[in-house]
C-alpha cells in the first residue's frame, strides 16, 4: 500500500494521502487493496480487545445494532472474518469444534451463542470496527454495526441510514462524494476490496471518545509550545469488501492516535499538515472541530 508506512518509526503507521501529497481534496482517496492487508494486529491488540469487551458488557445498544434482512450478511462476514483470522494469524487464534479462542486474551466464544447477531462476535475478535452496508433503492444503508471507537458520531443515530445521509454533516460531501463513492460501492467487486485512511486532528488520545471528558476551558492550555503533546492525529484505516454470498458490503474501520509530536522529525510531513489544513475551507475546519486550537496547532507545526 503505498502510503503506509515502514515499520517501527515513531510517524504515524497510516500516513493520510493529503500529508503524504500536501494537498487538501474532496476525494475519497481509495485505493487498491492487498488482502495480506485488510485486518491489522499491533502491540494494542490486548488492550483494545479488552476495551471492546468492556464496551460491549456496559454499553451494548452503543456498539452493536441491527437491522432486519441483515443476518446473512452478518453470518457472512463472521465466517469470512474466521477464515482470514486463521489462515494469517494462527499464533493469535486457535478454533476447536465449534470454539474460537483468542489466544493472546484468552477468551473463548461458543460460536453457535451468536447465532442471532453473528456481528456481535464479529467485532469482538479483532481492533476494526465492521459495518454491514446492504444495496437499496435509496443507495446503500448501514444494516448492521459493531463499533466501539467511533470518532464524534454515535451508532444509535447512523443506523439504518444510507450512505450519504450518514455523511450529511460533513460539507461539500453532497455535492463532490455523493455519486463517486456510490458508484464505487455498486462496483466494488468480491476480488477486488478498496481502501483509504481518514484522518483528523482530536485533543485526546482516547479511541472511546465517549471517554473524553473535557475540562472547562481546555482549548486556553494548548499553546504553540505545547500542541504536540496536546493534541493527537486521529487516522481510520478503512477498507470494503463486497461478500459474494450476499451482496452485501463490508466495511472496516481501524482506528489509530498519534500525538502530532509524532511528527517532530519528520519535518516534511510536518509542513505538509500546516499546509493542507490551511487549504481546508473554514467550514471543513469547523466540522473536523479544529477552530478551537487551530492558531497554536499551526503555529507548532511552522517552528
Amino acid at each position: 500500500m503505498s502510503n503506509k508506512t515502514k515499520p517501527n518509526v515513531s510517524v504515524p503507521k497510516y500516513l493520510p494521502l493529503h500529508i503524504a501529497r500536501a494537498t487538501w481534496s474532496m476525494k475519497s482517496g481509495l485505493e487498491a487493496l492487498q488482502l495480506s492487508n485488510w485486518i491489522d494486529i499491533d502491540e494494542n491488540f490486548v488492550p483494545e480487545l479488552n476495551i471492546k469487551a468492556q464496551r460491549l458488557k456496559e454499553s451494548y445498544s452503543d456498539v452493536v445494532a441491527t437491522l432486519p434482512g441483515s443476518h446473512a450478511g452478518q453470518q457472512e462476514i463472521l465466517e469470512m472474518l474466521l477464515a482470514h483470522l486463521l489462515e494469517y494469524f494462527p499464533e493469535y487464534y486457535r478454533l476447536e469444534g465449534t470454539k474460537i479462542e483468542n489466544l493472546k486474551t484468552g477468551q473463548v466464544w461458543e460460536i453457535s451463542d451468536y447465532e442471532d447477531v453473528p456481528i456481535a462476535l464479529a467485532g469482538q475478535l479483532v481492533q476494526e470496527d465492521l459495518c454491514l452496508m446492504q444495496p437499496t433503492s435509496e443507495g446503500h444503508v448501514l444494516k448492521a454495526i459493531s463499533s466501539t471507537f467511533p470518532l464524534f458520531w454515535r451508532v444509535p443515530d447512523k443506523i439504518g441510514l444510507p450512505l450519504y445521509r450518514i455523511h450529511n454533516p460533513v460539507p461539500q460531501f453532497a455535492e463532490k462524494l455523493k455519486h463517486p463513492l456510490e458508484l464505487y460501492f455498486e462496483r466494488l467487486r468480491p476480488d477486488r476490496p478498496g481502501t483509504r485512511i481518514a484522518w483528523g486532528i482530536a485533543p485526546t488520545p482516547l479511541l472511546v471518545i465517549a471517554w473524553y471528558q473535557p475540562t472547562e476551558g481546555w482549548e486556553k492550555a494548548i499553546t504553540a509550545e505545547n500542541a504536540g503533546e496536546h493534541l493527537w492525529l486521529r487516522t481510520e484505516h478503512q477498507t470494503l469488501r463486497r461478500l459474494p454470498k450476499s451482496g452485501d458490503i463490508l466495511f472496516t474501520i481501524r482506528s489509530f492516535a498519534d500525538p502530532i509530536s509524532a511528527l517532530k522529525d519528520y519535518p516534511t510531513n510536518r509542513q505538509n499538515l500546516a499546509t493542507v489544513i490551511r487549504q481546508m475551507p473554514p467550514e471543513t475546519q469547523t466540522y473536523r472541530g479544529m477552530q478551537p486550537f487551530l492558531e497554536p496547532l499551526l503555529a507548532y507545526l511552522d517552528r
